[in-house]
């Protein structure tokens, strides 16, 4: 089976290698999964340059997720043969392959009818978007939410899950472009990050306050918008593409009784219930079958085309996601 393995820390076109090798023996509980589709995320480009949470020995089979349908099983896992499976962002296993094993705990079985290219990427983003909306304070139909790089998956993904449960949205973005393309997804208002961003942000809501603010830039942005949630709000951090810390000012913290907090969907994984996992990412994936739940799509690729797609994904000026096909 052929697979794609990352050899050292580094850049992903000098460290990432196609490398092919017959399917091991199944131990009790693993499955063989034939794959569908599996996405590229900018996590999966953080651990391959050695920045991210996951630091795997080498040579390692990278892809953290993606789906696929089940063709060989051991034998306490035949109930799964022939089914489709999404496989968890857990790193136990590589997604970007042909084929690969996955113990029968990281996978849940979904949608026969559903997109696979859109299952693929339930994974990570939309169960990112789903917790975030959950965890952190209790939303009514009404309030309204903020985030930054609201053009991004992630950003799409929220848009449509606070839709769905009736809440507005305030999105942030860099360029004209990206604001046209969140008004065109559905984002109550748009601002653009610059010297006038707070200005921005006060016409648009008026009297109104933002329940929840959430960030993956760092930087200044997400302090500008944490002076716009109410008193008593919440924060959370989900990335730091800028790789500053977020600028927050303490009147916030201190006088206000605003929180912060930082959220990784693998300690969810790890900590909460079987039970949870499987409701979360079935109810999820029944959203994608019913056309509820999708990001743009700009390109897929065959694994053979590794090196361009590897090229594509990190490209910033995209207008959708980049994912194998398999």
């Amino acid at each position: 089976m052929r697979r794609l393995q990352l050899t050292a820390f580094g850049d992903a076109a000098k460290v990432v290698r196609l490398d092919s090798a017959p399917a091991p023996s199944l131990a009790a509980d693993d499955l063989l999964v034939q794959m569908e589709s599996a996405p590229m995320n900018r996590s999966d480009f953080m651990l391959v340059e050695g920045k991210y949470g996951v630091r795997p020995e080498f040579p390692y089979n990278v892809g953290s997720e993606g789906v696929g349908r089940v063709i060989g099983t051991g034998h306490a896992a035949s109930a799964l043969d022939g089914k489709r499976v999404l496989i968890l962002p857990t790193y136990e296993q590589g997604t970007w392959a042909e084929q690969t094993v996955v113990s029968s705990r990281n996978v849940v079985e979904v949608s026969e009818s559903a997109d696979p290219v859109q299952l693929a990427m339930i994974g990570i983003n939309p169960a990112t978007a789903y917790l975030l909306l959950k965890q952190y304070t209790h939303l009514m139909p009404g309030d309204w939410i903020g985030q930054t790089a609201a053009n991004a998956a992630m950003g799409q993904y929220i848009v449509q899950l606070a839709k769905l449960a009736g809440l507005k949205t305030l999105n942030v973005v860099r360029r004209q472009e990206a604001a046209d393309a969140v008004r065109a997804f559905g984002g109550d208002a748009v601002v653009l990050q610059g010297d006038d961003l707070k200005q921005q942000i006060e016409a648009a809501l008026g009297s109104d306050r933002l329940s929840v603010a959430f960030d993956t830039l760092g930087g200044e942005p997400i302090g500008t918008l944490l002076q716009f949630v109410r008193d008593g709000g919440v924060g959370v951090g989900y990335g730091l593409q800028t790789g500053v810390f977020p600028k927050i000012d303490p009147v916030d913290m201190y006088f206000r009784g605003l929180s912060f907090h930082g959220f990784w969907l693998i300690r969810w994984l790890r900590n909460a219930p079987r039970a949870e996992v499987q409701w979360t990412y079935q109810h999820l994936a029944s959203l994608v079958a019913e056309g509820k739940l999708f990001a743009q799509v700009e390109q897929t690729y065959s694994l053979e085309q590794y090196q361009e797609a590897l090229a594509h994904a990190q490209t910033a000026e995209r207008s959708g996601k980049i994912l194998f096909r398999f």
